[in-house]
């Protein structure tokens, strides 16, 4: 949910064919910003996938509530919407129902994570407990990226030291 940036590149990574077996079947997008989705379509467009790029246009939370009860098993359910950081709230109603095992990612890591504690409720009710994951550890890789290039400084991606970054920018965080 969400074409913006984030949903390009997630969706681009996604469905890149050098990732051999290793991809969605499809990937849906949903947006109210219809040039948002012509922005998302152009990308795929000129860089090519054999994998399905949807992009639909909704008008508000029931609108993706209606996509994601058409989602299967095993569905990869991300807020890109920055609702829940940005602005209150959720793309989402708390009646929507995510597809057992899906697994929801929220990109927001900080305000009210509403889309979060929707996910958590739905992982409680289905028979497969779904995975939850909340946007920290993104924000953190994109944080230390710019860091890096701005101050042009080796900071690695993973191992003690990135975790020690991400542990003080927790402390920052409360």
């Amino acid at each position: 949910m969400g074409a913006g940036g984030s949903a390009i590149a997630i969706s681009w990574y996604l469905t890149r064919p050098e990732r051999g077996v290793d991809r969605p079947r499809r990937v849906v997008v949903t947006d109210p910003d219809r040039d948002r989705l012509a922005a998302l379509r152009r990308v795929h467009d000129e860089l090519g996938t054999d994998v399905p790029v949807e992009c639909r246009p909704v008008d508000g939370a029931d609108g993706n509530d209606a996509v994601l009860a058409r989602l299967g098993p095993g569905a990869l359910v991300v807020n890109a919407t920055g609702l829940g950081k940005d602005a209150p709230g959720s793309p989402l109603t708390d009646a929507a129902r995510f597809p057992d095992a899906a697994v929801a990612w929220d990109l927001n890591y900080r305000g009210e994570l509403v889309f979060l504690d929707q996910a958590r409720a739905a992982g409680d009710e289905t028979t497969a407990q779904q995975p939850v994951h909340d946007g920290w550890e993104y924000f953190l890789h994109g944080w230390t990226r710019v860091i890096a290039e701005v101050f042009d400084v080796e900071i690695p991606t993973s191992g003690p030291r990135f975790e020690e970054l991400g542990r003080l920018a927790a402390e920052a965080r409360r």
